[in-house]
């Protein structure tokens, strides 16, 4: 599997410039991920081109997307979600109720016993997560192939399929 490797997330502090971390590749959450680096590139192209605002319109698609691919029900909190990410488009509420709710779904994954579902589960507090930052929403989608790597283990056509369907969502926006 190919590192994709972009542009680092650097700080200017007390006169220095501080690299923090590399939000390109973020792995040690997401853990092991079977995808296709050159579709992955092609997101990352069009997602640094999209405001923040852009990205958590995105995630509310994409985790309609989530919800239908695995014919999971959203629970209480994966709805509140939703409306509080709205409300935050709409300029209603600060990123706190939505970060706050994404909390909440990620308790939720912790106690899941099915591995599925609690893959689900984190890959939907990401989405929940955009409206504190613009890449939770990039983190999103990784954790969406990490979920469709559980549910088609070794089906490469269905990770391409999730990317593809990616890129078309994020363009649409």
């Amino acid at each position: 599997m190919e590192t994709v490797k972009f542009y680092n997330l650097t700080f200017f502090i007390k006169g220095q410039w501080i690299n923090a971390m590399n939000i390109y590749e973020y792995q040690r959450p997401v853990g092991k991920i079977e995808d296709f680096p050159e579709l992955k590139r092609e997101f990352i192209v069009i997602y640094d081109t999209k405001s923040h605002k852009e990205m958590v319109q995105f995630c509310l698609v994409l985790g309609q997307h989530i919800l239908d691919v695995t014919g999971f029900q959203p629970c209480d909190e994966i709805t509140a979600s939703f409306e509080a990410m709205q409300k935050w488009i709409n300029g209603k509420v600060s990123y706190r109720e939505a970060r706050n709710l994404s909390f909440e779904i990620g308790r939720l994954a912790k106690i899941e016993k099915n591995k599925t579902k609690a893959r689900f589960f984190r890959t939907m507090s990401q989405v929940a997560a955009s409206p504190h930052v613009k890449y939770h929403g990039l983190w999103a989608t990784d954790f969406a192939v990490t979920l469709i790597n559980r549910i088609y283990p070794g089906n490469r056509e269905e990770v391409r399929k999730e990317r593809e369907k990616q890129i078309e969502l994020l363009k649409e926006v």
